[in-house]
């Protein structure tokens, strides 16, 4: 996967309140206050001008006090590329204090906001000759300014909630239920739906609907596939169903959801 920039976006996270972990790292520059971004080890704040490293495979969502004006930049950093860089650096103590972390919060003096922000947007402007060399000067930049404003970490969490949320992904096409999740991971169900749900803020079958209607969402979007091959692949039990619950989730049918990001 190459790297990919998305450049200040403002607008509800299509992942909003979704437990999820990319395969790839990601660095969050944060331009709007309130909310919070929740890992399984804590909750960290969504404050103007910080900077978040969250490493490939580490379960976390977004909570938005308002999703409509949440305004952030974010890089993706293939696990190759920042391989590279940090067999590079790993003696030095800068980079000892990130590599090992899942998450790294930094709250970034406002007197540098501006040099970060620009970072960003110097990745967002290069053209393909130049990219490999500067990502990889701008990511040392980055990793400096995490290690130089880092406020909170967590190291990697290999909790129940984990094993629940990859198990749920690697079975969302089946008919997932909550007996079926708690026996691959060894749990009660009282003890389960309870933790699940204090973690999340919702239960976990609302989690397993949302995530496949963002899956859905994504389907409609990117392929040709019908609306009765996204509603199988999605894990629903019909297309009836699919669309009842799409359109109640969404206020518009999946064909129009479609159309609707096809004119964008």
């Amino acid at each position: 996967m190459e790297e990919q920039i998305v450049y200040h976006v403002i607008g509800k996270d299509p992942l909003y309140k979704t437990w999820h972990a990319s395969n790839e790292h990601l660095l969050m520059y944060i331009h709007s206050d309130g909310g919070s971004i929740v890992s399984e080890e804590k909750v960290f704040p969504i404050k103007k001008g910080v900077l978040v490293f969250i490493a490939a495979s580490t379960y976390h969502y977004t909570m938005p006090d308002d999703p409509a004006i949440y305004e952030r930049s974010k890089l993706t950093v293939s696990r190759q590329n920042f391989t590279k860089i940090s067999e590079t650096f790993k003696d030095n103590s800068i980079f000892k204090n990130i590599l090992d972390k899942a998450i790294v919060y930094a709250e970034i003096d406002e007197c540098e906001r501006c040099a970060v922000d620009e970072i960003f947007t110097e990745i967002n402007n290069c053209k393909n000759d130049d990219k490999e060399i500067i990502l990889s000067a701008r990511l040392l930049q980055l990793l400096f300014f995490l290690n130089k404003y880092m406020v909170q970490s967590t190291s990697a969490v290999t909790g129940f909630m984990s094993k629940a949320i990859k198990y749920i992904n690697e079975h969302i096409s089946s008919d997932i239920n909550i007996d079926n999740i708690c026996s691959a991971i060894n749990i009660s169900k009282y003890h389960f739906c309870r933790e699940f749900k204090k973690h999340t803020g919702i239960t976990v079958m609302q989690y397993i609907l949302k995530t496949r209607i963002v899956l859905a969402k994504g389907e409609l979007k990117k392929t040709n596939l019908s609306i009765s091959e996204i509603s199988e692949k999605c894990g629903f039990s019909g297309v009836s169903y699919f669309c009842h619950v799409f359109k109640r989730e969404e206020s518009c049918s999946p064909m129009g959801y479609r159309r609707r990001r096809q004119t964008e």
